[in-house]
């Protein structure tokens, strides 16, 4: 098989089948997973050139998990999840598709997870490849390349950082600024991101205030670095946190009040420049036209 451009992660799955996400990150971390003798992320790119090496323990726990996950789980694609996915397109060309993804669904599969926006997807079209991912309780844009050339290019587009992004959030109070940028250095610890200046990474995000509506604020976050939560962790830092966001200070919610909104990028074949915006979800309740 060739996994040319196949990123690491992917390439254990073709291999070893379901394997969940925080499994692949702990071998990484722990070493048990190298590429050419070193240890790379999980978003590493592979080669056909490139040396896997999977210790034998891991081997054996990969191969455990993925029958246990396909008898448990029984993880199926049905006509309901396909005509869902259909319903949540916006945007579709020859190279890529572009869907407004509900909140609460997961884009890739995990320990806790019976479906996943990728696997309807590849469901729905066995071409498509994930080239954009958001959190599984925030709503929006994810964005899929139908072929190989366009997921190259749109991959380099975001780490080049030619892709500008817009996310909605209604916070859980009202903030008194009109624009705000937050610098902070951000590390992932297990499943939350804390600030640190010393060991973090770089994050920088630009908030804008929109209206207030009903005794919270509702802003528009640009995100210029792509660091995980980076926009909750940003908004909770000032005391602000995303209304129904648990993780980061908020009160429970049945939903995280977060949408990524609008993106601009060129495109692949033309190098036109390509715009579109995701409705925001119904529960968001926003004042009519005040983002139009």
């Amino acid at each position: 098989m060739d996994y040319t451009t196949q990123r690491l992660d992917r390439y254990l799955r073709k291999k070893y089948g379901i394997i969940p996400q925080s499994v692949i990150e702990k071998a990484i971390r722990n070493k048990d997973i190298l590429v050419n003798d070193k240890k790379v992320r999980s978003s590493e790119r592979i080669s056909d050139n490139d040396k896997v090496y999977v210790h034998p323990n891991i081997e054996r726990l990969f191969n455990n998990l993925s029958l246990s996950v396909n008898k448990n789980k029984n993880i199926s694609v049905n006509q309901k999840h396909l005509d869902l996915f259909k319903k949540i397109i916006i945007y579709e060309d020859d190279d890529l598709l572009i869907v407004n993804k509900p909140g609460g669904m997961a884009v890739q599969l995990g320990s806790k997870i019976n479906i996943a926006l990728d696997v309807i997807a590849k469901a729905y079209n066995s071409e498509l490849r994930l080239v954009h991912r958001i959190d599984k309780e925030t709503s929006g844009i994810t964005i899929f390349a139908k072929n190989l050339e366009s997921a190259r290019y749109m991959l380099e587009q975001f780490k080049s950082k030619q892709v500008n992004k817009t996310y909605v959030a209604l916070l859980s109070r009202k903030v008194l600024f009109k624009n705000k940028t937050i610098r902070v250095k951000l590390l992932k610890e297990k499943d939350k991101v804390i600030i640190d200046n010393i060991r973090g990474k770089p994050a920088v995000t630009e908030f804008t205030f929109v209206a207030n509506v009903s005794g919270k604020s509702l802003i528009i976050a640009k995100p210029l670095t792509g660091r995980t939560h980076q926009i909750r962790v940003h908004l909770a830092s000032i005391n602000a946190p995303i209304l129904g966001d648990r993780k980061y200070g908020s009160t429970a919610n049945k939903h995280l009040y977060l949408h990524a909104y609008e993106i601009v990028f060129k495109q692949y074949r033309t190098g036109n420049g390509l715009h579109i915006k995701a409705p925001l979800p119904e529960y968001f309740k926003k004042p009519k036209n005040i983002l139009e």
